[in-house]
């Protein structure tokens, strides 16, 4: 695998017209630049965006320019930008861990106070308490099979350790699951917009009826949603991700406001329970493994890192984000639960009423924001799919390429996300059956498969941690799977 990137790197340079040991021999006319990782100069024509990217340069990096005799100059784009690429760095922490949390939270944050009412307050902390540690114990696994396989995406690590033809499966079932987030994603766009639209007097009738709810969702795809979808680095959208996560903060913060001065003071009521049996009880899992399920994009975070990749870096990452989101989740799920009790819906969405509660419309254009970010960064991973069967290197293929592809892709998600009935249906199969398989089973065999691996090597810690990880991925695949079939199709 490492050779196969090393005789690419010769080719690139070769086209290039310079070797690799140093490129041609300096001319006083000859263009030059420095190369990303501060090794040398290299003579010859300046590399293009896209090989740019390959060889660790920044978008924000292409911006500047070098003339013939060395002096930099900026354009008055780079002048006005500059400052701000210093704020969140491209590839730092703080962008790695802005860029998981937009792909964590999401979906799964609407569906939370329902979840805690199915499973139990009780039974609900303790699912967030050990989602969380097994969540930051996958990323750490994943982080040693990268470095071991030096493979750049699911689809390579699943042909290098399991045969031809394995890859297809791996890419399949993580494109799967992006493919149902993101369609869920357009589905709660519309569950948020529908309680804006009913409470408004103003509103036309028309748009009070689910045809004009789908007219509206339609409409802030093409605005929003197709613009950020383009880029192809995760890290160029980091910005707006990290508005989007301020937003789903001030959102929590209005549910426990509201909670506080509402349905808390009213104590236990209902069917309000610690613990629940039986069916109701499993299907909450299913949902909770999916707010957990960002481990899709971890490659794409992992080969963007500055100054250069590593698992410490990743795993520092992962921890904050990991640890800060399940706060959220716990504060989110417990106070809306404790707000509306029995009457909990299956998006806590439905059960506000922005238009006669302004600052709980702020929170609700910031939740659209936020499902607008987390179904771009979604799309990561199922275009990766996408170009490992069409035989595409995201780093070279022609942008206009990109484009069609990616927009094609969102339109098939977009077409999807008007007809779901219900978005706990598309986050519950997705959180199942993907979500078993990539955030338990596919990081446990990853590492197992790697060589080396037996209780002598690896010691009794992380012996008895993979194989815990395989026995909770395969419940979550077999009895989520069948919860949520059985709750949304056949209990109704």
């Amino acid at each position: 695998m490492a050779s196969r990137y090393a005789d690419n790197d010769r080719e690139v340079f070769s086209d290039l017209g310079f070797s690799e040991s140093g490129g041609l021999q300096p001319d006083s006319n000859q263009e030059s630049y420095y190369l990303p990782d501060g090794s040398g100069l290299v003579y010859g024509k300046p590399l293009d965006a896209d090989v740019k990217a390959v060889h660790g340069l920044t978008e924000e990096e292409e911006v500047f320019s070098e003339s013939g005799d060395g002096d930099e100059k900026k354009t008055c784009i780079s002048r006005v930008a500059a400052p701000f690429y210093k704020i969140v760095p491209y590839g730092g922490l703080a962008s790695n861990c802005i860029s998981f949390a937009a792909n964590n939270l999401g979906g799964g944050i609407i569906a939370m106070p329902n979840s805690v009412r199915t499973s139990g307050v009780g039974m609900a902390i303790i699912y967030l308490l050990i989602l969380n540690t097994l969540a930051i114990y996958a990323f750490r696994i994943f982080g040693i099979a990268i470095e071991k396989t030096k493979s750049r995406t699911f689809e390579e690590t699943g042909t290098v350790l399991f045969g031809r033809g394995w890859g297809y499966f791996v890419g399949f079932i993580v494109a799967l699951s992006c493919l149902g987030a993101s369609i869920g994603f357009i589905s709660a766009i519309g569950t948020l917009l529908k309680p804006i639209v009913l409470n408004a007097a103003t509103s036309p009738h028309y748009l009070k009826t689910d045809n004009g709810i789908r007219l509206l969702t339609v409409i802030i795809w093409a605005c929003a949603i197709v613009p950020i979808v383009l880029p192809k680095r995760i890290n160029s959208i980091r910005y707006v991700s990290m508005g989007a996560f301020l937003m789903v903060v001030y959102f929590i913060i209005c549910i426990v406001v509201h909670s506080c001065t509402n349905g808390l003071t009213k104590g236990i009521r209902g069917n309000m329970t610690f613990f629940t049996t039986g069916n109701q009880a499993i299907y909450g899992l299913s949902i909770f493994v999916f707010a957990y399920l960002c481990m899709g994009v971890t490659y794409s975070i992992y080969y963007e890192m500055k100054p250069k990749p590593s698992l410490g870096q990743l795993n520092r990452s992962v921890t904050i984000t990991m640890t800060v989101c399940t706060v959220l989740y716990l504060m989110c799920g417990l106070f809306g639960y404790f707000d509306f009790g029995d009457d909990t819906k299956t998006s806590i969405l439905l059960n506000f009423d922005p238009v006669h509660q302004p600052y709980m419309m702020v929170a609700y254009l910031g939740m659209l924001l936020k499902l607008v970010v987390s179904s771009a960064v979604n799309m990561i991973p199922l275009r990766n799919f996408i170009y490992h069967i069409i035989q595409w290197e995201l780093d070279t293929v022609p942008y206009w390429k990109h484009c069609l592809v990616v927009f094609a892709t969102t339109s098939i998600i977009l077409i999807a996300g008007l007809f779901i009935p219900s978005v706990t249906v598309a986050f519950g199969l997705v959180g199942s059956i993907c979500g078993g398989f990539i955030g338990f089973i596919f990081p446990a065999l990853f590492w197992m498969y790697c060589g080396d691996w037996s209780l002598k090597t690896v010691g009794w810690f992380h012996y008895i941690m993979c194989h815990i990880m395989l026995f909770v991925g395969v419940i979550a695949v077999v009895f989520g799977t069948i919860a949520t079939i059985y709750d949304s199709f056949i209990d109704v």
